[in-house]
């Protein structure tokens, strides 16, 4: 659970980092033991759908004639070989897929966001946590 646990904060520092200015990171880094605290990690089995691209027959077929030349008693000899498949086409398949669900992700990562902002206010004046020059 705790592998959990450290994945997950992972994953919000990570999200957080993406446009985020040093000091924003600081105070999101304060405030994520206080959102797990107060929204712990709850896993529960879920399902998830899923695509993924398969290949289909679309009704056509496609034929290939190749000459075979052999040679018997009398000459040579020469005969039509077909080898006929049917046409394919792409399509989306769905399927569901079982696995598990944070139960409290989304309720944690408002509050880590919260959090980080209050702090931005306090310290700097502004939600982002930009130091004015």
């Amino acid at each position: 659970m705790k592998i959990v646990q450290i994945g997950l904060l992972a994953s919000a520092a990570l999200l957080m980092a993406g446009c985020a200015t040093e000091e924003y990171r600081v105070a999101a880094n304060e405030c994520q033991a206080p959102a797990l605290q107060t929204y712990p990690v709850v896993m529960q089995p879920h399902m998830f759908r899923r695509s993924r691209e398969v290949m289909v027959p679309d009704g056509s077929t496609i034929c290939e004639t190749t000459e075979v030349n052999s040679k018997n008693k009398r000459g040579n000899v020469s005969q039509s070989q077909s080898v006929c498949r049917p046409g394919m086409r792409r399509a989306i398949e769905y399927y569901d897929e079982p696995g598990m669900l944070d139960m409290n992700a989304g309720n944690r990562d408002a509050y880590l966001s919260q959090c980080a902002k209050d702090l931005c206010l306090k310290r700097y004046g502004n939600l982002d946590c930009k130091v004015k020059k």
